[in-house]
């Protein structure tokens, strides 16, 4: 008998043995998905914008609007937009300074930095589900499940403030639902400071954390009752570490005393402040819903949201376990005390949708949805054992999913190269005088920005903003240069080629406005147009009384840059559209065009010029194999045919490479 008893000890064992081995290979291969996907889509570089062309673009948008300006504010003790989010600056910058001396680039240190807070949610919601449910596989597959909800992996790879909004919601829950007896050190009283405290700092952080406060009150309500002759103490201790929460608020205004050069607002007046502190800006996106299918759209595009989070039959899945466990599971107290959480942001979304970015304050939602999935699993289990081994692979299938559903829009947001593109444009911006940037506020000011306070790469051009004095920068002798972008933000103040209305911005803010091309993509703003000199001659009349006076070709590996300078003999009587063609030998085929309407970008109709204006005009082609020769010319359509004026032919073999030019 003692021999069986021992036998059976021993098989006991081994079986024990094979499964730890089991969970040791188990348990890191599941992380190691979460690891590869951060990898594989973190931002490692300044962050871009999509043209908002489209419905879809405009989404995207939505994302990472922000990110290059909170890129440039971590890495330069910066401020960043209302509500001013003053201690995700500080340690983003005590964070950002020792990566940049290790090497790292400035704007991937400041995604690390929202990726350490991303890890912090998820290490905190994987330790409440081990310590609820005693299953280390569980737990660790609900922690990957959630890491690559859609809204919760974007978060964690950009420089964005919502991931540690959710590092916040996630320590509450800890503190609120951590398994041990409501005594001693984990007393009511205790438990109700530390959600203080913590919640101070989340509120002051992003006010949308104080969401989740019907969830932690429900649970700390039962034990709180009894000691209610010591609400009085307790309260009053409570308001104190509330307050702790927003002392870094004096990180604001000392930034504008003290000379700093990336500044949101005016935080340094007790009016700008004030406009920070409480988010007035975004006033006029706190509305309620216009009748009943302002509702209907809020519910539908809520619901869409969480379906693009965990996919509708995981979102189904999800809610139905969630659900269930609060009425049947062991935990379903938990399972309340989250769901509670979860309610305030949901109704938030509901209500006022467009307030905020509805899929970041709904990432507290799909933690609870996550939470209710694990608790399901966990409760199905310990019915019937062969479920471990069903919701395993169930939770393995959802987590592949999610991963191949995500991953191509993830990695399209984080790869985006607008900011990169408008970099490479300032080597374009001549350096002759002194030249100064004006960018409307947004992602292409922020990535300009990033080479001057960041990288110190064009340190030596002046950058402004829309709000920037354009008169006392020109009566300084600054020359005024933008991208030819700018203007679907600030149109011109007449028809131009792009889908615009003219705008008297430009009038307002600087006089009269003549522009011309400084480089590929860059406009240079002038008060008065630059005439040609008597001794300079006229150049080869085309036709309307439009002259031609020089063109060359520059280039690198990648793209021909064709330059033309333009005359205007006389005021042109009509507007011909110019043309420039990739060719080879002969004129057709053409391999590439860059035509155009108007002059510079489709900015300046030659109907605009004054008589002996000049005006520079700059397009990009990209080389491509055949390509030898760009044309390029004059053309209107006369009775439905094509007429050219002037056209002139330049061989790509003389081009000059733009890194050999003086």
């Amino acid at each position: 008998m003692s021999e069986s008893i021992s036998a059976i000890t021993q098989r006991l064992f081994r079986r024990r043995l094979i499964l730890q081995r089991q969970r040791f290979i188990l348990i890191p291969a599941l992380l190691l998905i979460l690891v590869l996907a951060y990898a594989a889509t973190i931002q490692t570089h300044i962050s871009g914008s999509f043209g908002e062309t489209s419905p879809g673009n405009i989404h995207k948008n939505e994302y990472i609007k922000d990110v290059a300006e909170i890129q440039v504010a971590l890495n330069a003790w910066g401020t960043i937009h209302h509500t001013g989010y003053p201690l995700f600056a500080i340690l983003g910058n005590l964070f950002a300074t020792p990566a940049r001396i290790l090497g790292i680039e400035p704007a991937f240190a400041a995604s690390l930095y929202a990726t350490l807070w991303g890890l912090i949610a998820l290490f905190g919601f994987g330790l409440l589900i081990w310590k609820l449910t005693g299953q280390p596989v569980l737990t660790a597959l609900t922690v990957v499940l959630l890491g690559l909800a859609k809204s919760i992996w974007i978060h964690n790879v950009i420089a964005e403030v919502y991931s540690m909004s959710l590092a916040i919601i996630v320590l509450l829950l800890v503190v609120a639902l951590w398994p041990v007896p409501w005594t001693g050190q984990w007393n009511v009283r205790r438990r109700v400071l530390w959600l203080a405290l913590i919640g101070g700092i989340g509120v002051a952080h992003h006010r949308a954390v104080a969401f989740v406060a019907p969830g932690l009150l429900f649970a700390v309500w039962p034990n709180l009752w009894p000691d209610r002759a010591q609400w009085r103490y307790t309260f009053s201790q409570a308001a104190g570490l509330i307050a702790l929460g927003f002392i870094p608020y004096v990180y604001l205004p000392l930034r504008e005393w003290l000379g700093g050069a990336w500044v949101y607002g005016e935080p340094g007046t007790l009016r700008g402040f004030w406009i920070e502190f409480r988010g007035k800006e975004a006033d006029r996106l706190v509305t309620l819903p216009n009748g009943l299918s302002g509702w209907m759209n809020n519910i539908e595009s809520t619901w869409n949201i969480l379906t693009h989070e965990l996919t509708l039959p995981g979102l189904l899945i999800a809610l139905g376990a969630l659900i269930l466990v609060m009425v049947v599971s062991p935990h379903r107290r938990a399972a309340w005390i989250v769901a509670l959480c979860a309610a305030g942001p949901t109704l938030f979304t509901l209500v006022y949708h467009t307030a905020v970015l509805p899929e970041a304050i709904l990432m507290p939602t799909v933690l609870a949805l996550v939470f209710g999935v694990a608790l399901f699993a966990d409760w199905l289990a310990r019915l019937w054992r062969p479920c471990a081994l069903i919701a395993g692979v169930s939770l393995l299938a959802w987590i592949m999913v999610l991963f191949g559903t995500h991953y191509s829009d993830i990695r399209e947001l984080t790869t985006n190269r607008t900011g990169l593109d408008t970099i490479e444009r300032l080597n374009h911006v001549p350096r002759n005088g002194k030249p100064a940037l004006m960018l409307p506020w947004g992602p292409r000011y922020a990535a300009a920005a990033y080479t001057r306070l960041v990288t110190g790469q064009n340190a030596d051009i002046m950058m402004v903003d829309h709000k920037g004095d354009l008169r006392r920068l020109i009566a300084d002798d600054y020359q005024i240069y933008t991208e030819w972008e700018t203007f679907y933000t600030l149109p011109p103040p007449w028809s131009s080629a792009l889908p615009v209305t003219p705008s008297d911005w430009w009038p307002e803010h600087l006089g009269p406005l003549y522009l011309t091309s400084a480089g590929p993509g860059i406009v240079q703003i002038q008060l008065s147009p630059w005439l040609a000199n008597a001794q300079d001659g006229s150049g080869t009349p085309v036709i309307y009384g439009i002259a031609y006076r020089n063109s060359w070709l520059t280039c690198d590996d990648e793209y021909l840059y064709l330059h033309i300078i333009w005359q205007a003999d006389s005021r042109p009587t009509n507007d011909p559209s110019i043309f420039v063609h990739l060719t080879g030998e002969e004129p057709s085929p053409v391999l590439e065009d860059a035509d155009t309407r108007y002059p510079v970008y489709g900015l300046y109709p030659f109907t605009r010029w004054s008589p002996g204006e000049i005006v520079r005009d700059d397009f990009t082609l990209p080389r491509l194999p055949g390509g030898t020769q760009v044309r390029f010319g004059l053309y209107e359509q006369i009775g439905g045919q094509f007429v050219n004026y002037g056209e002139m032919a330049l061989p790509v073999a003389d081009c000059q490479r733009e890194d050999q030019r003086e």
